[in-house]
């Protein structure tokens, strides 16, 4: 950090495991120049990158929520969430791939929405930012394809379908032209490897799903939601599983997609590369989780209000 930018992209091999794909060093670089060590002044682009989560949070309820009981109970979940609360200042990553994931989800669904109809700046625009979230962090990659994955099935059985798989998958080919050169040296390329140093252990902080398989859900839904006091928010889960109600393949499309297959995918990858299973290597995901929950009561309410509505069968 002390020294040129050029000296900063140049040591990272050395010192990251993701080699280039560490966005924070470029995002706090100007930062150290203006406030040093400060830590308040480092952690000044992640608190406004929370702001802006916030913000992206917000727009996407918008799009589906029906109800004030969607917004606050996603927003409750979100602020009182420990693990995000405890990242949200802090000089790394983490706290940086929430809003990402978020900016990802809320423009592949424009996308997918608008479809030919977006102008090709946007288009650009948007490209960028998935270019820049693969480049951000190892997880990127991920991240850009739950959330398009996602978007793309809301629009399966639609009319337009094949247009708009068409159209989005040109712009797909092109930031994986651009973005995945670099991820493949980044990964397979000189990088630090000396983590095995400390002899970590796949389930030190997470339970063994093949010997507590209830301890190892508890770990995970438990950091998901982060409050044990709201616990009971978590009974909406099934909710689309068990209730006839518009949106609920949806529902469970989003929880599949977009929750639990990047955690089994994170899951996957420590245990072939040997490296502690944390909650924080899926902290991107807890926002979508607090989304799905607060879509799910919203789809509840929504549901009881139908049900016992004069005149509604």
């Amino acid at each position: 950090m002390k020294g040129s930018f050029l000296e900063l992209i140049k040591s990272l091999p050395a010192k990251e495991f993701c080699s280039y794909l560490s966005g924070d060093y470029y995002l706090i670089y100007p930062f150290f120049k203006i406030f040093s060590f400060n830590k308040w002044g480092l952690a000044l682009p992640h608190i406004i990158s929370t702001i802006i989560g916030f913000w992206l949070l917000y727009l996407i309820c918008k799009i589906y929520f029906k109800t004030i009981w969607g917004y606050l109970i996603t927003f409750v979940i979100v602020c009182f969430n420990s693990t995000l609360i405890n990242h949200a200042t802090e000089i790394r990553v983490y706290a940086v791939l929430p809003t990402l994931a978020l900016a990802c989800l809320y423009l592949s669904l424009k996308l997918v929405d608008q479809n030919i109809n977006m102008n090709l700046k946007k288009k650009w625009a948007i490209g960028v930012l998935f270019v820049m979230t693969i480049w951000f962090h190892v997880y990127g990659i991920v991240i850009v394809f739950s959330t398009l994955a996602y978007s793309l099935l809301t629009k399966l059985r639609t009319k337009d379908c094949k247009i708009t798989f068409k159209d989005t998958a040109k712009l797909i080919l092109l930031v994986l032209f651009v973005a995945m050169p670099l991820w493949l040296f980044s990964i397979f390329g000189p990088h630090y490897e000396q983590y095995h140093e400390a002899n970590p252990v796949l389930f030190q902080y997470i339970s063994n799903p093949f010997v507590d398989f209830t301890g190892f859900l508890k770990a995970i839904f438990g950091n998901l939601i982060g409050y044990k006091k709201i616990y009971f928010l978590l009974i909406s889960l099934i909710f689309p599983f068990v209730l006839s109600y518009r949106n609920r393949f949806r529902q469970i499309s989003f929880l599949m997609i977009a929750i639990f297959f990047p955690i089994g995918l994170i899951f996957l990858a420590d245990v072939i590369f040997e490296y502690w299973f944390l909650q924080r290597q899926f902290i991107w995901v807890i926002p979508f989780f607090a989304f799905f929950l607060g879509w799910s009561w919203d789809s509840f309410a929504c549901h009881v209000s139908r049900k016992f509505k004069p005149g509604v069968k």
